[in-house]
């Protein structure tokens, strides 16, 4: 470990995916939003090598990003093991495309080392202690500072921590979406970060200002529902990853940071999460 953890020093990371994608704001807006999260006290914006329009548009996101880092200091993280191949999303983990990925997201963001890189997914075809190891070849070339891995099961985490020391885990989880108590119990116990991704639901959003229970706790400490998702998952001990597409919401989850739920308000979001 080289100091305190990203998530004791930054409990909410910016997430840029919402910046990159379809619907995606314009370079102005795009680049208002990181600032107003950088001045919301956001310190740690994600990122990865694939967030664009499409095969043709990679390291959008990852340009965007350096743009920004040009003129302020904040902590990065990426990822490679993803490439997009028209609609599809292929995870790709064999050592010599990863540690292109790598290098081509060092020239996209203007570092000599990336502050942490995530295997974005595990390849079914490839061995993930074969992937994980050529990221820690890649920590010895100089290249990595710290490890993560990401869409784990507990299984293929434990596989990689017998491999390297895995710093962060980012699995998706919400009140929607159930994370996986193994990888979480693994976490805790090794003393590694979760962030959890997509914590509004992703394409369930929609369902967040609608849901009895989070209106509920939303009207009794007096913020929106989507602040009280984001405060419940700090309570929980998890780092959200908070996409945001305009500078309203960056602000909007940066405050969520300060807000201190109940234990009754943490079991009660707690009970409509998914059990099976």
């Amino acid at each position: 470990m080289q100091g305190p953890s990203i998530a004791q020093r930054f409990p909410v990371v910016l997430g840029t995916m919402n910046l990159a994608g379809e619907g995606r704001p314009s370079r102005e807006v795009a680049l208002a939003t990181i600032h107003a999260a950088l001045d919301a006290g956001v310190g740690s914006i994600d990122t990865a090598d694939v967030y664009g329009l499409g095969e043709h548009d990679a390291h959008f996101a990852e340009r965007l990003v350096a743009e920004v880092r040009r003129e302020r200091a904040f902590v990065v993280s990426t990822k490679g093991g993803v490439r997009r191949r028209g609609e599809a999303w292929e995870h790709v983990g064999d050592p010599a495309y990863l540690r292109g990925a790598c290098e081509a997201s060092l020239g996209a963001l203007g570092v000599d080392a990336h502050d942490l890189y995530f295997l974005h997914a595990v390849d079914p075809r490839v061995p993930i202690e074969e992937s994980v190891g050529e990221l820690v070849r890649l920590r010895d070339d100089g290249r990595i500072v710290r490890l993560g891995v990401s869409n784990v099961d507990a299984t293929q985490l434990r596989r990689a921590l017998a491999v390297a020391p895995i710093e962060v885990v980012q699995n998706e989880a919400s009140p929607f979406v159930r994370l996986d108590p193994e990888v979480e119990a693994t976490c805790r116990a090794r003393g590694i970060v979760l962030q959890v991704y997509a914590p509004m639901g992703g394409w369930r959003a929609g369902r967040v200002a609608h849901e009895p229970v989070l209106r509920c706790v939303a009207e009794e400490l007096g913020v929106s529902p989507f602040e009280a998702i984001v405060a419940w998952t700090i309570a929980r001990g998890w780092q959200p990853v908070c996409g945001a597409s305009r500078p309203e919401n960056a602000r909007s989850s940066a405050r969520a940071a300060a807000i201190a739920l109940t234990d009754a308000q943490v079991a009660a979001i707690d009970a409509i999460v998914p059990r099976a």
